[in-house]
């Protein structure tokens, strides 16, 4: 098989944008190139890698599977020139929400301390809860666990105790804390997402509760906290989010028991550059994770997860 860097930055830019036009416009090629570079690709493959429709071009599940390959292909090579003509493009964290709350700043010294140039952060949404590592956007990111993407690594950087997000006039807004079999019966705000990972760990049903009378999507968790201070519905949180996002109208309470949930720093696992690899050997040292190399596999216990994650894996947030 015989793969090429213009190939796979073509597969790469029409994955993002969805289009063969754009992706065009992007490179700063014609269209007919792209779609020549990415059908001598999909013919290496010898199976499709997009499917084309009137609206958008999507991936296929081969597609899906080798994208952040191919990304980390595409961003190893960008390095590479930057090396050699002495420039270095900026490295990119996304976050989402809060990212990590309290060790946020932990994560950025030590992700500066091993990027090649300026570090920049990017704040994404529920309807990527990668926050930009699938699409290649981001160089690592803060995700909140568990994540429907095997192509990532992971290690954890703290926990935090679940929380249900309530209107400040329900009556259950006074207490210490909320057993879930005390919530059923009501609205409930979830993440609008198509990562079915993400959106069911957040959904009640995750925390044992056992009746929903229906949900309400929401597509950040800036909107979530709105729609529960208008009364439209309570929603899943945590003591971080309580401590972040602190509203007057909105009471956040814990969760009886020992109810946890996750933050981890995330990675392409087919992401071999040394200041990725770096960061996330840092990482493991700082919070107390396995290095690469030396790791659990995926699907084990334990806070690391080097050549990728499944939903198994992560208690989530």
């Amino acid at each position: 098989m015989t793969l090429t860097l213009p190939g796979l930055r073509a597969f790469v830019a029409v994955a993002r944008t969805g289009s063969f036009s754009a992706a065009a416009r992007q490179l700063d090629v014609r269209q007919p190139t792209v779609s020549e570079s990415v059908r001598r690709l999909e013919a290496a493959a010898g199976r499709p890698l997009l499917v084309r429709n009137r609206e958008r071009a999507e991936l296929t599940d081969l597609g899906r599977r080798i994208l952040a390959h191919a990304v980390a292909a595409v961003d190893a090579a960008d390095e590479l020139e930057g090396l050699l003509d002495g420039a270095s493009r900026p490295f990119t964290v996304g976050f989402l929400g809060e990212a990590a709350a309290g060790r946020t700043r932990e994560l950025l010294d030590l992700v500066q301390a091993r990027a090649p140039g300026d570090v920049r952060l990017r704040r994404y949404d529920f309807d990527d809860p990668s926050c930009g590592l699938l699409d290649g956007h981001s160089d690592l990111a803060i995700v909140w666990p568990p994540l429907d993407a095997p192509g990532l690594g992971m290690v954890t950087v703290s926990s935090d105790r679940r929380c249900v997000a309530l209107p400040a006039t329900d009556p259950l807004a006074r207490r210490t804390e909320v057993a879930p079999d005390e919530l059923g019966g009501r609205t409930w705000v979830v993440p609008r997402t198509g990562d079915a990972a993400y959106a069911g760990f957040r959904h009640p049903s995750a925390v044992g509760v056992a009746h929903v009378a229906g949900t309400v999507p929401s597509g950040s968790l800036e909107e979530t906290l709105e729609l529960v201070a208008a009364g439209r519905g309570c929603a899943l949180a945590s003591t971080a989010t309580d401590e972040h996002y602190a509203r007057s109208n909105v009471v956040i309470v814990p969760l009886a028991g020992d109810v946890r949930c996750t933050v981890a720093l995330a990675w392409r696992a087919a992401d071999r550059r040394p200041a990725v690899r770096g960061a996330a050997e840092d990482a493991a040292r700082l919070f107390g994770g396995t290095p690469p190399g030396t790791g659990r596999a995926a699907g084990d216990e334990g806070g690391t997860a080097w050549d990728g994650c499944t939903s198994s894996t992560w208690t989530g947030r």
